[in-house]
């Protein structure tokens, strides 16, 4: 078996083996309907990041020209345009908070690391999902360079799995997690809370993750049933 094919096998046999269900509090919600396109809410999403951006470096007082490493920077949030013109960003200022021995407000860290890593996934699918329609774009251009200002200008070639994980990354957005828990087939449950949110817990919320973490329960008892059928059935046919 090739390693391609490993990799998709043990993130599938993950994702039967565990269930995670994240809470998260936002301001400011509306019915907006998401996006219709992977392309849209790819866009969407990088400019939820970049606002987000802004207002941690304004929240924090944090520069936005500074020198790392024999390099000066200069992040002006309006002139970013792809998740790798992001990432270069957010890992510059990075550097410099380490290098310079500052401390954030944490829920903002939070952020900035879930960004990165967003970027990064990006960075590593390239080749997973290339352009099966583009025009107008820059040479060289793919999902991790392409000016995201551009997506009525290109369709990407996506598997459900990224479709999948890239619309869990927009429901998630820049909004923090109050509580997560995390279920392995084996019996083992993980809660994380939010420590804030653990100092002066809202019982609505606590109710919600309860009911939500509950129905995940059935559909994932539903999900391995259905695939405990289809195993069972290629066994009996052997047994023939």
């Amino acid at each position: 078996m090739s390693d391609d094919k490993k990799s998709v096998m043990g993130k599938l046999l993950d994702d039967l083996t565990h269930i995670e269900i994240n809470t998260i509090i936002k301001k400011g919600m509306t019915s907006t309907p998401q996006p219709d396109t992977i392309e849209e809410k790819l866009q969407v999403l990088l400019k939820d990041y970049i606002e987000k951006f802004a207002t941690i470096l304004q929240r924090n007082d944090l520069p936005l020209d500074f020198r790392v490493k024999e390099r000066d920077f200069s992040i002006r949030c309006a002139d970013i345009k792809s998740y790798e013109q992001l990432y270069q960003d957010l890992d510059a200022i990075d550097n410099y908070m380490a290098l310079n021995h500052i401390r954030i407000l944490e829920k903002d860290y939070v952020i900035i690391i879930r960004m990165k890593s967003f970027c990064n996934y990006l960075r590593s699918r390239t080749n997973d999902m290339p352009f099966a329609q583009s025009k107008n774009l820059a040479a060289g251009a793919n999902i991790y360079t392409v000016n995201m200002d551009q997506c009525a200008d290109f369709k990407i070639k996506i598997n459900e799995r990224d479709k999948v994980m890239i619309t869990r990354i927009f429901d998630l957005g820049t909004e923090r997690i109050v509580m997560q828990t995390r279920i392995g087939i084996d019996g083992d449950i993980i809660t994380r809370i939010e420590q804030d949110f653990a100092g002066n817990p809202r019982q609505v919320v606590l109710d919600a993750h309860d009911k939500h973490t509950n129905m995940a329960l059935k559909y994932w008892q539903g999900i391995i049933n259905v695939v405990k059928d289809i195993v069972s059935s290629k066994f009996s046919k052997k047994d023939v």
